[in-house]
């Protein structure tokens, strides 16, 4: 995986890896199935019944190491993308998630029920994918899944929300140490944050359609051209200070 001409160049070993159930993108997603059906009777868990939209018996510490090797793979694939993003149509656009899984496993079934690399179209997100919703995470590592599996068909911006100052005044911080416990809570937060900090800030669809999450920029800024997206650093932690 190289950046090159302001485009992805996906290694072709990664085809294998998409169709791979033992890939770790395709367990989270997986686990992810587990975490939203309801069950009568778990098997996994002696036969207890399972709530929708829960982890049931599955043991946090494992859930937040798969979440730790996610992010450490998708935040190499942000890191090669260029600031401002180039897409072709058909182009899905979908706005703020803020932790409602509900609704993006809505959007799957109706836009890319078979998946992303079998749908004829590109998705991209744009921005504020945590903070509000009780599944940030949940939501997060969907979308870090999915970016992993087709890299160039599905496309995360970064929003207002994906900044850690934002986060600790809303609820994702403490939605992490809530579910993975203090410790590990703390670094799977900052891991996630790691991949914000390097998420691209806008795209741009056919060189006709601007996207961005906060508004256009001023002219002030760069003199209104585009090509000032790529002077900004990929390890952003402190975007207002930019």
């Amino acid at each position: 995986l190289a950046p090159h001409n302001n485009t992805l160049v996906i290694d072709r070993s990664h085809s294998v890896d998409t169709f791979n159930e033992h890939s770790n993108p395709n367990e989270m997603l997986s686990g992810l199935r587990y975490f939203e059906r309801h069950i009568k009777s778990d098997p996994n868990n002696h036969g207890i019944p399972k709530a929708a939209f829960s982890w049931g018996c599955v043991d946090p510490t494992l859930l937040g190491t798969c979440m730790l090797s996610i992010t450490e793979q998708v935040q190499k694939v942000f890191v090669a993308e260029p600031r401002l993003i180039k897409i072709n149509s058909p182009t899905y656009i979908l706005g703020d998630v803020h932790g409602n899984f509900h609704d993006l496993i809505a959007f799957e079934k109706v836009l890319w029920r078979m998946g992303p690399v079998l749908t004829p179209s590109n998705f991209l997100f744009l921005g504020d994918y945590v903070d509000r919703g009780e599944y940030g995470l949940e939501v997060v590592a969907y979308l870090f899944a999915q970016k992993l599996i087709a890299p160039q068909k599905f496309f995360l911006i970064r929003g207002n929300h994906e900044v850690r100052s934002i986060q600790q005044m809303f609820t994702f911080k403490t939605e992490c140490t809530s579910k993975f416990g203090q410790v590990v809570g703390l670094k799977v937060w900052e891991a996630v944050n790691k991949c914000f900090d390097a998420l691209p800030l806008a795209a741009v669809i056919d060189n006709k359609i601007f996207c961005v999450h906060g508004g256009i920029p001023s002219p002030e800024n760069g003199g209104g051209y585009l090509n000032v997206f790529e002077d900004i650093p990929h390890d952003l932690p402190f975007p207002t200070t930019f």
